[in-house]
């Protein structure tokens, strides 16, 4: 693929050549093996908060730098590329994601019975886990929405109007995802056909879970610490 980075050994495992299993694969040896290394020391429900916050970085460390290569000149190139471990990727991902949570709440709940110093590591891990699982759930839904628009279903969201459409690039999908995520709607995007909807359906309904219930819950949560 013309632009795109030779098949070095780096990117035949993480970067532009790597199925996205074995990118998530390597995200979560990497959260075990943290975890692992934190039990002798720490309360099981810290340890595996802080073996998930590293996966979910190391995700977001492999995706990102592609994401931000991937012009509107490339980005077809690497959706059109054939990797039949996507969707299972997605999915685990999206599942760690949301299990997570649980770990946060249960990070806070043991914060909430200790009044010393590692009350404060508890509240950060928990604080972590939840803003990176945001992250990481928005930036699989930019790949979807990149994989359906150029490969599943060929245009099926239009950057701009009329004369005026635009070649999008990975960041212009980084744009819609996270503007979901944020606000649960798309701002300045047409969505032109029903599985693309669909798929924006679902992430608004995951945003708004987290959002509202998750995330609004966490913050009266650490309050209610402090008082």
């Amino acid at each position: 693929m013309t632009g795109v980075p030779a098949p070095t050994l780096y990117h035949r495992w993480l970067g532009w050549h790597a199925p996205a299993m074995r990118r998530a694969l390597t995200a979560f040896i990497a959260g075990l093996v943290v975890t692992v290394v934190l039990l002798p020391f720490v309360t099981w429900g810290l340890a595996l908060g802080a073996g998930w916050d590293v996966a979910a970085l190391t995700i977001l460390l492999t995706i990102w730098p592609i994401i931000i290569r991937a012009d509107s000149s490339l980005a077809p190139l690497l959706a059109a590329r054939e990797d039949e471990t996507d969707g299972a990727a997605r999915v685990l991902v999206v599942g760690a994601s949301v299990a997570s949570l649980l770990g946060a709440g249960y990070a806070l709940h043991l914060a909430g019975r200790d009044n010393g110093a590692l009350r404060g590591l508890l509240i950060g891990v928990a604080v972590l886990t939840v803003v990176l699982s945001w992250t990481v759930i928005n930036t699989v839904y930019t790949l979807r929405y990149a994989d359906q628009n150029f490969r599943s279903e060929p245009g099926g969201i239009a950057f701009g109007t009329g004369d005026d459409q635009q070649h999008p690039s990975y960041r212009d999908f980084a744009y819609v995802a996270f503007t979901i995520g944020m606000c649960y709607q798309v701002s300045d995007t047409t969505l032109r056909n029903p599985r693309v909807r669909n798929t924006v359906l679902a992430h608004a309904l995951l945003s708004y879970a987290f959002g509202v219930v998750i995330v609004a819950g966490s913050v009266n949560l650490i309050s209610g610490l402090f008082r």
